[in-house]
């Protein structure tokens, strides 16, 4: 058996200069190990990738990625990227990364020793992967790790009060912003990621959130995932004896809705900080004046939506004000557009009466193809796990629709006011915009709690925070 067909053996050399040491772990398609670099007699840790029975692309992708980010990254409390090699032979073809060694024990692994922690130190080791979160989130694009938990924090060097030194490792998650792709992409632990990371979708708050759920287990010595929740929220604090400031951050920090999450590692350090300021932090975090989640009474706004759609019906004209509104301003453009041109045609070219009539029809009958929808018709917006579109119909038929856009490229829901009691929510997908009014100038507009209603769901649904202009 050669070094290029098995890493079997702990004395097998790859590429001729590590020296298998021992199996530091294994899953499908992948192992580590802890190797000797000969060239520098240093500790190092080896992943290697194998083609396999249960091998996917994806994993590829993954494993490129995760030396990728390792490359650029340089950060004390981060694994340094050290080589990327090949390792063929007539029956195998394997990846392997080679990245420096961390002496230290897994915080899982200190766990289930039987190491407790301390309220206080629970919160020096939360500050220390904020500081980290803070600079992974901090570089452009940003960098999120994806899968937070007790087996990828690592401890040493722990001394009387102190915590001792945090490491963050496992980067074979990370996903950077700018990097998105078209296929949905589901990675992470059960028990540790929020809701939108289920739907392939993940923030730098996502981070904050698995953050949060090791934490909890930290708090608790119990898994997060074995917990009771209440409407997908963790509910902690009835097996966890720490003080009332930590609780309610804990709480914000594990939001299942995205939009009330505490969302930047630097908001999280100071509402740890400053617990008296934790809601205030929030609220500059977020968009918190939506007062209304619920449909408002009398509504003719229709809301359907289930785990993999969610759509929006909403009618022309919502109220006498906006009829009458409406009706002035297309009486001014029936006579702006129709009657003044024809004049102009009839009198400038001496245009024959059938002529003249037969150019009125065509120009009614586009006015009406603008006018009947916005009077009669209605506004479909619709958001599946692949795209966002957005049409109008009239009498049941769809006359015409907003260019639909790739679902995972919706990176914003924005709300915007302009000139007096005008609003609007715009959903940005990509360079494309969908919008909607709450504007008495708008033809397929809602009310303001209707907008508010509208704009949680959203946020709900999609798991993405609401910022303002």
């Amino acid at each position: 058996m050669t070094s290029q067909e098995s890493a079997d053996s702990n004395q097998e050399i790859l590429l001729e200069r590590y020296e298998v040491q021992q199996e530091l772990g294994k899953k499908a398609g992948r192992r580590t190990f802890l190797a000797r670099d000969l060239q520098t007699q240093e500790l190092v840790v080896v992943k290697i990738l194998s083609f396999g029975n249960e091998f996917e692309w994806n994993d590829l992708k993954l494993f490129e990625r995760e030396a990728e980010t390792l490359k650029a990254l340089s950060h004390p409390a981060i694994p340094s990227y050290l080589d990327y090699f090949e390792l063929d032979s007539p029956n195998s073809r394997r990846f392997a990364l080679v990245q420096s060694y961390i002496p230290a024990k897994s915080l899982e692994a200190q766990l289930e020793a039987g190491r407790s922690f301390s309220e206080q130190e629970v919160k020096e080791l939360a500050k220390a992967i904020l500081e980290i979160l803070k600079y992974l989130h901090g570089r452009q694009p940003p960098v999120i790790h994806r899968d937070i938990k007790p087996s990828n924090i690592l401890l040493t060097n722990r001394s009387g009060n102190s915590v001792g030194e945090v490491y963050l490792v496992d980067f074979g998650s990370v996903q950077t912003i700018a990097r998105r792709s078209s296929t949905m992409t589901v990675v992470g632990t059960y028990g540790y990621m929020p809701p939108e990371q289920f739907n392939g979708r993940a923030t730098p708050a996502s981070d904050l959130y698995s953050l949060g759920a090791t934490l909890i287990y930290l708090v608790t010595g119990q898994h997060p995932g074995d917990l009771p929740q209440i409407d997908l929220q963790i509910e902690f604090e009835q097996v966890a004896n720490i003080s009332s400031g930590f609780r309610i951050w804990l709480r914000q920090m594990t939001e299942p809705i995205a939009s009330k999450r505490l969302t930047s590692a630097e908001d999280a350090l100071q509402a740890l900080e400053q617990p008296g300021n934790a809601t205030q932090t929030q609220r500059k975090a977020t968009i918190s004046t939506v007062s209304t989640v619920e449909k408002p009474p009398g509504s003719k706004v229709v809301l359907n939506k289930n785990v993999n759609f969610i759509e929006i019906i909403i009618p022309a004209i919502s109220s006498w004000k906006n009829l009458i509104l409406a009706s002035l301003c297309y009486s001014f453009l029936v006579l702006l557009y129709l009657f003044m041109p024809l004049f102009l045609i009839a009198w400038i070219s001496h245009l024959d009466s059938f002529t003249i009539f037969l150019l009125a029809l065509v120009l009614l009958a586009t006015i009406l193809y603008n006018i009947l929808p916005a009077l009669f018709g209605e506004m479909r917006l619709r958001i599946t796990r692949q795209q966002i579109s957005r049409t109008f119909n009239l009498f049941g038929i769809e006359l015409y629709s907003r260019l639909p856009s790739l679902k995972q490229n919706i990176s914003q829901l924005e709300r915007t006011e302009f000139g007096i009691d005008n609003r609007c929510l715009i959903i940005w997908a990509g360079r494309r915009n969908y919008k909607i009014y709450s504007s008495y100038l708008a033809s397929f507009s809602v009310t303001t709690s209707e907008l508010n209603w509208l704009t949680h769901e959203l946020s709900d649904w999609l798991g993405l925070p609401i910022t303002k202009e």
